[in-house]
């Protein structure tokens, strides 16, 4: 019995830990991962969609300012604290609500974990703080830097072979 209880306390231990995150929003208007850039909102749409493709989340929403994908959550301390009977693996969601101001769209992002997705049943616990935020941030600043990013030079004209004429003799 007593081993049971110590093993309980360490599976809960490290449960625990894995779902520890820093109570710091990012420092932004919204407390939340944002950037502004310098292009439409189809255009960013577009290249989100990509990037949430290549890490396995699907499109569960998608309006004229709003794009939400979602996945499975690999979070072994979120699948035992957020599961629930019904369905024991959480989602992990993340929103994307884009405002068009002129000719830039700021973008912001909120990321959550979903218990019982997709169901009337559903319950949302936000995640706005800690690593998943932090990575949240460093891709929307990446998306902005290389959205913005001035397009290559054209490479000049190769330069053509001389001919080399034969010195009259």
């Amino acid at each position: 019995m007593f081993l049971r209880n110590c093993t309980m306390a360490a599976v809960l231990a490290v449960a625990l830990a894995g779902c520890q995150t820093a109570a710091e929003a990012p420092a932004t208007a919204s407390g939340k991962p944002e950037v502004t850039i310098r292009a439409t909102t189809a255009a960013i749409k577009a290249r989100l969609l990509s990037l949430a493709m290549d890490k396995r989340f699907n499109v569960t929403k998608d309006t004229e300012y709003l794009l939400q994908v979602e996945k499975p959550s690999e979070n072994f301390g979120a699948a035992l604290l957020l599961g629930s009977k019904y369905d024991g693996i959480p989602a992990e969601r993340i929103v994307f609500t884009f405002a068009p101001i002129g000719d830039t769209t700021r973008v912001v992002a909120a990321g959550m974990f979903v218990t019982n997705p997709g169901s009337a049943f559903e319950r949302i616990t936000p995640v706005n703080g800690g690593d998943g935020a932090v990575r949240t941030q460093r891709t929307l600043d990446e998306l902005k830097l290389s959205m913005e990013a001035p397009p290559p030079t054209p490479a000049p004209p190769p330069v053509a072979a001389r001919k080399q004429s034969k010195p009259a003799t």
